[in-house]
């Protein structure tokens, strides 16, 4: 297992990274769009089981989408003029969600009838996968630094919640949902993206990205602050995952990416994280 989670590792790395630095903006925004696609198809799994033609079907029109978008309208003016009004609402709903309803469904635990919220949460998932994807390329355009900088602090959240929970930790945050989490650990996560963003402060100078953007506008003790709340944001995000998980019986959102599990097991923590930070990024400028 270890071994071929090593190797999808690699390759992943070696797909993504070139898109990221040597794309053009055309293949990148094709490249998201096949991601946040796939997404939402794992998405509607967990939600309507996988007997359902929905996931199916929406992936493929959300896809069909992207395309005639990017075929009939110029990038420059459908992601940051023309339709930033209509893209904002999407980032707000999508925080809405994330900050007040995702914690109201997290009490709930194993006892949310999946069946009750199916057509309630396939609605939000829609808004959801449109605001990340949107959120991705905002942060894109302000600066590839940028985009990565996000992606460092959930991975520092996450990393950083790992070997603390390893070292420290005794009172489990959720047992129900993820038994391996404690609050011991999201603790130490909290701390690893402190010191992450204020290396990237000091040491950072010529390259934009996240924390130098928020440095420009906000005094230090207020940058502290919305550390600690994206890398608590990671954690709703990745628990919201694992009890769909839970509540549909299975371990991984889709066995896409061979020792990984799907591609929202590899980015449930981003998913509420980057619509904030668009959000924060964009009230900002």
């Amino acid at each position: 297992m270890l071994k071929t989670r090593a190797i999808t590792a690699v390759i992943l790395l070696a797909l993504f990274l070139p898109l990221l630095f040597f794309a053009s903006f055309s293949v990148l925004f094709i490249a998201l769009s096949i991601v946040v696609a796939i997404a939402s198809w794992e998405w509607l799994r967990l939600i309507w089981g996988h007997q359902s033609s929905l996931p199916q079907f929406w992936a493929l029109t959300l896809l069909a989408s992207f395309f005639v978008a990017l075929a009939l309208i110029p990038l420059d003016a459908f992601l940051l003029e023309q339709f930033k009004l209509f893209f904002t609402v999407f980032l707000t709903i999508s925080a809405v969600f994330w900050l007040f309803i995702v914690p109201f469904l997290l009490k709930k635990s194993l006892g949310l009838s999946l069946n009750q919220y199916a057509s309630f949460l396939t609605f939000l998932g829609i808004v959801v996968f449109i605001a990340d994807w949107y959120a991705m390329i905002v942060l894109y355009r302000k600066g590839l630094g940028v985009l990565l900088s996000i992606f460092f602090l959930v991975w520092s959240a996450d990393i950083g919640a790992y070997f603390s929970g390893k070292a420290l930790g005794k009172h489990q945050l959720a047992p129900n949902l993820s038994p391996g989490k404690s609050i011991e650990g999201v603790i130490g996560g909290m701390i690893l993206v402190c010191i992450f963003g204020m290396a990237c402060l000091l040491g950072a100078h010529d390259t934009p990205h996240f924390f130098g953007l928020l440095a420009m506008q906000l005094p230090t003790y207020v940058l502290f602050i919305v550390m600690i709340f994206l890398s608590a944001l990671s954690v709703i995000g990745d628990l919201f995952e694992s009890q769909l998980k839970r509540l549909r019986g299975v371990k991984d959102s889709s066995h896409l990416l061979p020792g990984h599990g799907g591609v929202l097991d590899r980015i449930d923590a981003l998913m509420p994280t980057l619509p904030i930070a668009a959000l924060l990024i964009l009230g900002l400028a």
